[in-house]
């Protein structure tokens, strides 16, 4: 989530109130003297289900952790079982799934009747998790993601506008959202239809637009959720990660639209010039920085209050299922957490579809706020911390945001947050970047 000082930046991008920065002036910096690679490109998509511009989906599995059983916690066994269900069944009537952790079980919703194998492994019992699985969608998750794209990938989306869109979680059918509060004329709305393919396409209207929503002196080697002065205001680091032969730390793409800002922490230091140590992908809305310094990142990431000391080790990471338990860490608001309650949306974000998780604070608190953009979204595991994703942005569709939130940077002055909050799966960006998540 971005907060702007003076002027006030919307980007467009159905129902994500982006979680950035506070505009600020940053000092320039010069040329860095040490030779960089040239920015990385995003690889070419072969999943024909994939959005325009957007690398892979959100489902992709995480690596799976040696000595398993069904003594195993809870946290390392339900991500590996949930991962292992989709893929028998991506293909083959696969819908959505429910994790619950507190049970030890996962909930699945299938089109048809469940094959064989995926049948046969749910009796098992695997490592100790109870599989149930439920008859009933109209379209597999494969089908509704198939016409989505093609409305997404059409000119019929941009001249209307779209500005969101999800899969329904009942698997009945796609929804999409357009900012415009105007009747959708009966002809369009076939046209909709038409081009997804499909009968079971619901437009809804006047979906707002995105609005781009410490640890505050770090030293290097940095780490992951401390504050991140750009040029167009602040934000907060995410996970440290392995690519070009270096350590490198992840940020919100929108944190910095030019993709090559100098970079300092809260208190001034420079942690990189910007230029080629800068990398942007907007189709994930993600920033890829190298900084100056050498050792240039640590595998740990700050948790607590915005002013908190306190940090935790990163472990592994891990995919992201509706009913997963995360938390988030940004330099505005601290640490806060919540359960993931959709994992199929995509949001129109600085010209790019980019698909993202969905997490909910319980009631009467909040997940982000303005200035925790890039910042680490994990579950707390043995010894440390399993990255899930990078914080960007508040879903609008399921309330609006508040000024009540809590003890908060003063740096960043007022700023609004939210009970409900989009990220980008770490699975997507490694994936993307061609990079391996820094452990330790």
């Amino acid at each position: 989530m971005a907060k702007q000082l003076g002027k006030k930046r919307l980007v467009i991008g159905a129902l994500t109130a982006a979680l950035a920065c506070t505009t600020m002036t940053s000092a320039a910096f010069g040329d860095d003297s040490v030779p960089r690679e040239k920015k990385p490109t995003a690889p070419a998509a072969v999943n024909p289900y994939t959005p325009m511009e957007r690398s892979e989906w959100t489902v992709e599995p995480g690596p799976v952790p040696a000595g398993l059983s069904a003594a195993s916690p809870a946290e390392d066994v339900i991500p590996v079982v949930a991962d292992r269900i989709f893929t028998l069944g991506a293909d083959s009537g696969f819908a959505r799934q429910e994790t619950n952790y507190a049970k030890r079980s996962v909930k699945v919703l299938w089109k048809g009747e469940p094959p064989a194998n995926v049948r046969a492994y749910a009796a098992e019992k695997p490592l100790g998790v109870r599989i149930t699985l439920t008859k009933g969608a109209k379209y597999s998750r494969a089908e509704a993601e198939a016409a989505r794209t093609r409305v997404l990938n059409s000119p019929l989306s941009r001249s209307m506008g779209v500005t969101w869109s999800e899969l329904n979680k009942d698997g009945s059918g796609v929804t999409v959202g357009v900012a415009s509060r105007a009747r959708i004329a009966g002809a369009r709305a076939e046209e909709v239809r038409e081009t997804a393919g499909i009968p079971d396409v619901e437009i809804r209207t006047g979906v707002p637009a995105a609005e781009p929503l410490s640890r505050q002196n770090d030293s290097p080697p940095w780490s992951g959720g401390i504050r991140l002065r750009h040029p167009q205001g602040l934000c907060t680091s995410g996970f440290s990660v392995l690519a070009g032969g270096g350590g490198r730390l992840l940020s919100a793409g929108h944190c910095d639209t030019t993709g090559n800002g100098a970079i300092t922490d809260g208190a001034g230091q420079s942690i990189s010039p910007g230029g080629t140590a800068v990398a942007r992908l907007g189709e994930i809305d993600s920033l890829l920085i190298d900084p100056s310094a050498s050792p240039a990142t640590i595998a740990n990431i700050f948790r607590g209050g915005y002013n908190s000391n306190t940090k935790s080790n990163v472990k592994s990471w891990a995919s992201n299922w509706p009913g997963d338990s995360v938390c988030s860490s940004g330099a505005s608001t601290g640490e806060h957490c919540g359960t993931v309650y959709d994992d199929s949306d995509v949001y129109f974000i600085e010209g790019h579809y980019v698909g993202v998780v969905q997490v909910a604070a319980p009631a009467g608190q909040i997940f982000g706020g303005q200035g925790d953009s890039g910042g680490p979204v994990f579950r707390t595991v043995s010894g440390g911390v399993q990255a899930r994703g990078i914080l960007i942005s508040a879903d609008l569709t399921e309330g609006s945001m508040t000024y009540a939130c809590g003890t908060t940077d003063p740096a960043a002055g007022p700023i609004q947050c939210s009970r409900w909050v989009n990220y980008v799966p770490i699975s997507t960006i490694l994936n993307t970047w061609g990079a391996t998540l820094e452990v330790g």
